[in-house]
């Protein structure tokens, strides 16, 4: 979906509004349709002095900025809806309205970039991440957060792209070609595509257009000469055993969640070859 979609879409806004802050003190649950973003908030501040510049691409109505604020963080939203901005701007944080295309930053100028539950959403995924890698400074911490579409373990699976056997056999094989495809040409980015379908009332993910995953965002970290890739399969807080047990193995990237960490080289070089 393009940027004037969100702009006029009134529905994000009040789920958005809708959902209960608390989240952010107590282990997440679902709440108005809403997963809270406790693990992301921490990711961005992690080994960040107090003050640094953190930017949340795609705030919405400001959870994630407030909470950042309130740590004592530079802390920036942008987003392409104005209706969720006016919200947000009654909190803590610093507010810009984001055209869809280029951020409204100057190169390198915070220390750390995240979006959460925005890139599938994005049909030029890469020239967002692009744009967060152009204003994120040498060594700064990238995190991006998505639901992991091309899931072929899972359970609640509320999407069609994720739901019955057949279709996570069909992932499966998505999953094997672009693994091929990399090996093959360290160079090649996929981010796949899926057909968006919005109904009435509108719910949130029924308009998604990239099936994203964990496989396609370490790979976009790699091509970038990104340091340091962690991924995990989950992305808010759980017990630390039960977390460390499913990110053991390579079942990583085929369950529940795309939550991917990375630091930005602090030389900056050609792209990995």
């Amino acid at each position: 979906m393009d940027s004037e979609f969100y702009k006029k879409n009134q529905r994000y806004t009040e789920i958005l509004r809708d959902a209960d802050p608390r989240g952010f003190q107590s282990l997440p649950r679902l709440c108005g349709g809403q997963f809270f973003h406790q693990k992301y908030v921490q990711a961005l501040m992690a080994e960040r002095v107090p003050g640094a510049a953190i930017l949340d691409v795609g705030c919405g109505v400001g959870q994630v900025v407030r909470a950042l604020a309130e740590a004592g963080f530079e802390a920036h939203g942008v987003d392409v809806s104005e209706s969720s901005l006016v919200l947000a701007r009654e909190g803590s944080g610093q507010f810009q309205t984001y055209d869809g295309r280029r951020l409204p930053f100057t190169d390198g100028a915070v220390d750390a970039v995240g979006t959460f539950n925005v890139l599938e959403h994005v049909g030029d995924s890469e020239v967002l991440l692009d744009e967060m890698t152009r204003v994120l400074r040498p060594g700064g911490r990238m995190v991006i957060s998505s639901p992991n579409f091309l899931r072929i373990v899972g359970w609640r699976d509320y999407h069609p792209q994720m739901r019955g056997l057949r279709q996570k056999w069909r992932n499966a094989g998505i999953l094997l070609r672009h693994l091929r495809a990399y090996e093959t040409d360290p160079k090649a980015l996929f981010f796949e595509r899926m057909t968006p379908t919005v109904n009435k009332p509108f719910q949130p993910d029924e308009d998604a257009v990239i099936a994203t995953n964990g496989i396609d965002f370490q790979q976009y970290l790699r091509t970038r000469n990104y340091e340091n890739i962690q991924v995990s399969c989950v992305d808010r807080p759980i017990p630390r055993w039960l977390e460390v047990f499913l990110d053991a193995t390579p079942l990583r990237f085929v369950i529940l969640n795309s939550f991917v960490t990375a630091e930005k080289p602090r030389s900056q070089g050609e792209r990995s070859s």
